[in-house]
C-alpha cells in the first residue's frame, strides 16, 4: 500500500488503468523538503523526488487504517503497530530515524535502542519549517558523526529486504476513485492473491522456519 501511495502522491505518478492521476500531496511534500534543510518543495524536479523516495524508508507506524483523522487509536493498533516497526529496525538497521508524530515521539525513541531519533510534528499537525527543519538537521549532523566513528549498524541486504526493495519497485501508483468497475475488480483480486500470499507466508513462518524464497508472492 504504501509504495502505491508514494508513486502517486509523492512523484505524481498515475495508475496504467486509471483515467487520471491524483495530485501529489503536501504531506509528502513537506516531509521531503524539511529533510533536505529546505522550506519549499516548488524546486525540486521530478528526478530529485524521485532520488529523494529512493533513498529513504518511508514507514507508517500504524498497520491499519483509522475511522478518521482524528481518531485516537486502540491498545491492539499500537501494538500491532510495534511488533512490525521492530521488525523494520531490524531488517534496515538505520542510522537515523526521523519520526513526524509528536505523540509518537516516545514510542518511537523507546523502541530505537541507540539509534539518534528526531521527533518533529506531523505535516498535518502545526508544522512549521522554521521549527522542524533544524531539529533534523541536527540529527543528521548527529547521526554523520556516529557513522564516522564505526558505531552506526552496517546494513546488511538480505533477502527480506530485498523482497520490500522488488515489491516497492513493482508496485502500481495509487488510483484513487479514477477506475472503471472492471478495472476495479481486477485491481481488487489482484490485492486479494497478494495479501492470502503474505497470510501464508506468515502462518507458515509462526510454527515453522519457512525461507523468504518460500513465501515470495
Amino acid at each position: 500500500m504504501t509504495p502505491e501511495i508514494i508513486k502517486a502522491l509523492a512523484l505524481g505518478r498515475k495508475h496504467p488503468r486509471a483515467r487520471k492521476k491524483l495530485g501529489r500531496h503536501p504531506h509528502f511534500a513537506k516531509i521531503m523538503a524539511s529533510v533536505s534543510n529546505a522550506r519549499c518543495s516548488a524546486s525540486f524536479t521530478s528526478a530529485q523526488r524521485a532520488e529523494f523516495w529512493d533513498r529513504v524508508a518511508y514507514y507508517n507506524f500504524l498497520q491499519e487504517f483509522l475511522k478518521d483523522s482524528r481518531v485516537e487509536p486502540d491498545v491492539g493498533a499500537w501494538a500491532r503497530g510495534r511488533q512490525a516497526f521492530v521488525e523494520v529496525l531490524s531488517a534496515l538497521g538505520p542510522e537515523l530515524i526521523l519520526c513526524f508524530s509528536a505523540r509518537n515521539g516516545v514510542r518511537v525513541r523507546s523502541l530505537a535502542g541507540d539509534v539518534p531519533v528526531a521527533v518533529v510534528n506531523h505535516p498535518s499537525s502545526r508544522f512549521a519549517y522554521r521549527r522542524v527543519n533544524p531539529v533534523i538537521a541536527a540529527k543528521i549532523e548527529a547521526a554523520l558523526e556516529r557513522k564516522s566513528r564505526g558505531l552506526a549498524p552496517e546494513f546488511v541486504d538480505g533477502p527480506r529486504f530485498r523482497k520490500w526493495r522488488n515489491a516497492t519497485e513493482f508496485a502500481a501508483p495509487a488510483h484513487g476513485s479514477h477506475l472503471s468497475q472492471d478495472d476495479m475488480a481486477v485491481v481488487l483480486a489482484d490485492w486479494k492473491e497478494l495479501m492470502e500470499s503474505i497470510d501464508r507466508c506468515l502462518w507458515r513462518g509462526a510454527g515453522t522456519a519457512v525461507s523468504d524464497r518460500a513465501c515470495e508472492p
